[in-house]
């Protein structure tokens, strides 16, 4: 079996707080193979679903400042919670612009237990083939 390369970027951290009453700030970090760390933050409502896709926006985010161009997109238009196979899922729906392609992408990723770190890993699965980032 061959070795897998290293992935181009890794995620560390995910969070979803609520400075204000009604407004909450997701902030979410990742970590580029070249030593460069990237942090994606956004604000918005705070019912559970809109934090979700707040966790998503900052973690695409994220992953366009790591890997994209100029005129490069990613824009989160879904995040929801679902129960798949017994397991509570967080799924995002993703639409990319990446060299001059569209894409509509989604990804998953089991809630265990926290649903910002869940969002974050979901649009990494979505756009890591796409985007060929691991």
């Amino acid at each position: 079996m061959a070795e897998r390369p290293p992935r181009l970027v890794k995620f560390l951290s995910a969070e979803v707080e609520q400075p204000v009453n009604d407004r909450c700030h997701a902030r979410v970090e990742l970590a580029h193979v070249d030593g460069k760390t990237y942090v994606g933050e956004v604000e918005g409502g705070c019912d559970q679903a809109t934090q979700l896709r707040l966790a998503a926006q900052a973690a695409a985010d994220c992953v366009r400042q790591a890997v994209a161009g100029k005129g490069d997109r990613l824009d989160v238009s879904g995040a929801t919670v679902t129960e798949a196979f017994g397991k509570r899922t967080v799924f995002v729906q993703v639409n990319a612009i990446y060299l001059g392609q569209r894409r509509e992408l989604l990804g998953f990723c089991l809630i265990d237990p926290d649903p910002a770190r869940a969002a974050s890993l979901a649009v990494l699965n979505a756009v890591n083939r796409f985007l060929g980032i691991g």
